[in-house]
C-alpha cells in the first residue's frame, strides 16, 4: 500500500453482536471501517463506542440492487484518492428455526441474497481494491457441514458460503490476499430466541461472540483456511462431517422437535 493511500475496513451485519465484534477487532488497522447494516440509528450508535472512523453505509443485503451501493462509493473514492481494503469481513445474517413448507417466498429470497449472493456480489466487488496481506472473512457456520431438518435453508446457505470461500481462497492464493472462513457454533445473541412455542431453547456449547471474533481474526492473521472457536465444537464439527447425513440428520431432527 502507497503512503498515500487510505486504508479501509468494511463489515457487513456491523450494527449487531458479532459484528460489533469484528468492528472492535479490526478498527486499529485501518484509517476508516466501513459498517454495513440496515439500521442507521444502530449505525451511528457505532461512532459512541469507536469514534470518528466508522463510516455508516446503509445497505439491505437481502436486495441485490442494494450491492451497487458499495461499488459505487469505492468508485467514488478512488477519485478523491487511493485506497486499499485491509479486511473484508461478510458478517451479515438471517435465519431462523422452521419447517421448510412455513417459509414465504420472501424469506427464502432474503435468506439466498444475505449468505450468498450478497458475500459473492461483496468479494467480487472488494477484490480489484485489495493486494497482498488482505483478508476477506466470510461467516459460514458449523450448520454448513451437515443437512439441518427445520433450519434447512440457513444450513444449505451456510453451506454454500463454506464452499465458496475454501475455493475462493484457492483462486486468490498466488495474489497473497487471505480468505478465512468462520464455522462457529451457538453464538450468544439478541438473534437467538429465549423460547420457541413457550419452551425454553437449550444451546448447547453456546459461547459469546468477542470470543468467536477474537478467535477469527486471530486465524485469519494467520493465514488460516478455517476458525472453529472451541475444541468441542471444532468436535462436533469433525462428526458432522464424518458421520452419515442419515444419521446425523434424525440426531439433530429429535434435538428441535420439541421446540416446533
Amino acid at each position: 500500500m502507497s503512503a498515500s493511500a487510505k486504508s479501509v475496513a468494511i463489515v457487513t451485519g456491523a450494527a449487531g453482536g458479532l459484528g460489533k465484534e469484528f468492528v472492535r477487532q479490526v478498527i486499529d488497522d485501518v484509517d476508516e471501517l466501513w459498517a454495513i447494516g440496515r439500521n442507521v440509528e444502530k449505525l451511528e450508535g457505532l461512532k459512541a463506542s469507536f469514534g470518528a472512523k466508522i463510516v455508516p453505509l446503509k445497505m439491505d443485503l437481502s436486495d441485490i440492487k442494494s450491492f451497487s451501493k458499495l461499488s459505487d462509493k469505492l468508485k467514488a473514492e478512488e477519485k478523491k484518492s487511493a485506497l486499499q481494503i485491509r479486511w473484508l469481513i461478510n458478517n451479515a445474517g438471517v435465519g431462523r428455526f422452521g419447517a421448510s413448507k412455513d417459509f414465504s417466498t420472501e424469506e427464502l429470497s432474503a435468506s439466498v441474497n444475505t449468505h450468498c449472493a450478497a458475500i459473492a456480489s461483496l468479494c467480487n466487488i472488494c477484490i480489484p481494491y485489495m493486494k497482498a496481506g488482505d483478508h476477506i472473512v466470510n461467516v459460514a457456520s458449523q450448520a454448513a457441514f451437515s443437512p439441518l431438518p427445520y433450519m434447512n435453508l440457513y444450513a444449505a446457505t451456510k453451506a454454500f458460503v463454506y464452499s465458496y470461500t475454501r475455493a475462493l481462497r484457492e483462486e486468490l492464493r498466488e495474489s497473497g490476499i487471505v480468505v478465512t472462513a468462520v464455522c462457529p457454533g451457538w453464538i450468544q445473541t439478541a438473534l437467538l430466541p429465549e423460547k420457541l412455542n413457550g419452551v425454553k431453547v437449550k444451546f448447547p456449547l453456546i459461547v459469546t461472540a468477542d470470543k468467536v471474533a477474537a478467535k477469527a481474526i486471530k486465524d485469519a492473521r494467520r493465514g488460516k483456511a478455517v476458525s472453529i472457536y472451541r475444541f468441542a465444537v471444532r468436535v462436533v464439527a469433525w462428526l458432522q462431517r464424518h458421520l452419515p447425513n442419515s444419521l446425523s440428520v434424525k440426531i439433530w431432527a429429535s434435538s428441535v422437535k420439541q421446540y416446533l
